[in-house]
């Protein structure tokens, strides 16, 4: 427990005055002082590195997941979109189709006259 208040610098000062006056000597400030360098500036930062990893990989799967999401929705609306042109092509050729039936006469009458050839000899 205390290597780990070193590590986290709460304190660690009050623990190597504590040694120091019982020892009576400088040697274990070098202990002191070496704990914290390497705990803290070398083992802290590495447990941040490697949470800062775990959270960048979940991140990206977030970010995958949204994008899925948004690819499907795209999709339904490319679907939906297709489905209402081919309604639009068949109402259109639907009402091609339909012809009124005066007009039938008018364009017969006008094609048989047209197609009448008179010939004088």
């Amino acid at each position: 427990m205390n290597i780990f208040e070193m590590i986290t610098l709460e304190g660690w000062t009050d623990m190597m005055y504590i040694v120091r006056d019982a020892e009576n000597t400088l040697v274990y400030d070098l202990f002191f002082l070496s704990c914290v360098i390497v705990g803290n500036f070398i083992i802290l930062n590495l447990m941040v590195a490697v949470q800062s990893a775990y959270l960048d990989k979940a991140f990206d799967e977030e970010e995958a997941r949204k994008k899925e999401f948004q690819d499907k929705i795209e999709a339904k609306k490319r679907l939906k979109q297709e489905i209402e042109n081919a309604q639009e092509y068949d109402d259109e050729s639907e009402s091609e189709e339909e012809i009124d039936p005066d007009e039938a006469e008018e364009d017969s009458a006008e094609g048989r006259g047209g197609r009448r050839s008179t010939r004088r000899k």
